[in-house]
């Protein structure tokens, strides 16, 4: 225990490195104390511990991770040779009695499944001869499997029946695929405090929601915690590059939660979040999250891979799945939209227990138990005003002007990364609204309006009595500043009005010249 003690409080220092590493703002990460570190690593092991003793037995097991890393060592692409053998095996009780027709017919059925590229009308024949309804262009081939059996009577749903041990093989092997990516299924509480990527990323933020652990005004992300201290809740998730410890931490490309009590047979698979959102379009990645999940919790436990699903929201069997006392995460199952799944396997078909997800979570400073947000109020008290830029809470802020025009207030480091102060009217602008005068300070857009003349010569801007009114080259009225003045402008000596040196003719303006009379 007190090197898994050591191991877990070095995960989550090392996540929250990684977490914070890419992000300005520091108001979470300098609250976040050894206290905090500690309590959450002691309460993790001690709730997950069923579902570490369940998973440590994977031969995908990563002690260092404490999680299962299904990477394509353990998924293949069908071994058709097998499902050859199970299905011949499933349908032998049929053959015992059949005459040399009717065992053609299961032969030719059974290649089917074996030798999908050769002879299809061939063998869908036979289907049809062997059970009249059991085939369909776009049915599942387990289906149309399990048709034959029941036209066979060879099924049998009895309790660990040897059909169900041989059906389910049958069923996994036809189904299996090559993965190309690693898929993470994780009871370690670094990764359920970083399971949606920080807010602000310099890098750009990906996979961002209200359990980002950066923020301290969202009421939701003390659910990280939460979620962390349950003992029925693990995430399953991957990463922009599995290889590299830091992006599993800071660059998530999509994370799922489930809930499982061990040996239980109820499986609870909230939504699917990815860096587009998720929910819509996601629908193919949670189906596979979901097969190679169930595949891996039925092999761990012994039993057959026979599960049924079905939506949460509305389901058959009246199940609802609560929160657990003091719970303030984000309970995205409950909502239709979120597509949330729920599946029971056939072992506990009838005697599954219903539980309950998440607990509190803690305050990042005193570890102290809390329902919403990162900080205690106590711990909080110091960190009282809101910045309405970088949404945090810090000890001072300022009163700025923003690109709509409103006045905000913001703390010192948005202050310093997106505000100026106008050296004109002495108030602090969004950096789009400020332009820079001859003397290199910087004025709103509001005082360069009202105070400020651009030079027709030098491209500057100055004071208005900074400023003269003249005539240029092409005879346009501009304004000019003293220094330009002095360098390229003259007065007429008629009218008196300032002119550019190209456009006097001596030293007279053309209109002024034109009325000059010969002597």
């Amino acid at each position: 225990m007190d090197n898994l003690k050591e191991l877990t409080c070095n995960n989550i220092r090392a996540a929250l490195e990684d977490y914070f590493r890419h992000v300005d703002s520091d108001d979470v990460y300098e609250n976040i104390s050894e206290q905090f570190v500690d309590r959450l690593a002691s309460d993790a092991i001690k709730a997950k511990r069923p579902l570490r003793e369940l998973f440590s037995q994977s031969q995908g097991w990563n002690e260092n991770l404490q999680a299962i890393v299904i990477n394509g060592t353990k998924t293949h692409n069908p071994d058709y040779t097998l499902v050859h053998d199970l299905a011949h095996a499933i349908f032998q009780p049929a053959k015992l009695d059949a005459d040399c027709d009717k065992i053609n017919l299961i032969e030719r059925a059974v290649c089917f499944f074996s030798r999908p590229n050769d002879k299809a009308e061939y063998y869908i024949d036979a289907i049809n001869q062997l059970a009249p309804n059991a085939y369909a262009p776009r049915k599942k081939r387990s289906r149309i499997f399990k048709a034959i059996c029941d036209s066979l009577s060879v099924t049998d749903l009895s309790k660990d029946s040897q059909f169900q041990h041989l059906f389910a093989q049958f069923a996994d092997e036809l189904s299996t695929k090559k993965i190309d990516f690693k898929l993470f299924m994780s009871i370690n509480p670094a990764h359920f405090i970083t399971m949606s990527n920080p807010k602000r990323d310099r890098r750009g933020s990906t996979m961002t929601s209200c359990h980002s652990f950066n923020v301290l005004d969202c009421d939701y992300n003390c659910g990280c915690a939460g979620y962390a201290r349950d003992d029925v809740t693990f995430i399953v998730f991957t990463a922009s590059n599995p290889d590299n410890p830091e992006t599993i931490n800071n660059r998530k490309t999509t994370r799922q939660l489930f809930m499982y009590k061990p040996y239980n047979g109820l499986l609870l698979q909230s939504r699917l979040y990815n860096t587009s959102g998720g929910t819509c379009g996601a629908q193919a990645e949670s189906k596979l999250y979901r097969d190679l999940v169930q595949r891996e919790l039925s092999e761990l436990e012994g039993v057959p891979n026979l599960w049924k699903t079905e939506k949460y929201c509305g389901n058959k069997h009246d199940i609802r799945i609560a929160c657990g006392y003091g719970f303030g995460g984000y309970c995205d199952w409950v909502h239709p939209d979120f597509d949330a799944k729920i599946s029971i396997r056939q072992d506990h078909a009838n005697d599954f227990e219903v539980f309950k997800v998440g607990t509190y979570g803690l305050c990042i400073s005193c570890a102290g138990e809390l329902s919403k947000g990162l900080l205690c109020d106590e711990c909080n008290e110091e960190g009282s005003e809101f910045c309405q830029e970088c949404e945090n809470f810090c000890s001072e802020t300022w009163e700025v002007i923003n690109r709509h025009g409103e006045r905000i207030h913001v703390c010192d480091h948005c202050l310093n990364e997106y505000y100026r102060l106008c050296e004109h009217c002495e108030e602090y602008f969004d950096k789009s609204q400020m332009t820079m005068i001859h003397d290199g300070s910087y004025v709103c857009s509001r005082c360069l309006a009202d105070e400020y003349l651009l030079c027709n010569e030098c491209d500057e801007y100055f004071l208005a009595d900074e400023v003269s009114l003249a005539v240029d080259e092409n005879g346009n009225n501009v304004y000019v500043c003293d220094s330009c003045r002095d360098n390229y402008y003259s007065r007429c000596s008629e009218c008196e009005r300032l002119c550019h040196n190209d456009y006097l003719n001596g030293d007279l303006c053309p209109n002024c010249k034109a009325e000059e009379v010969p002597a």
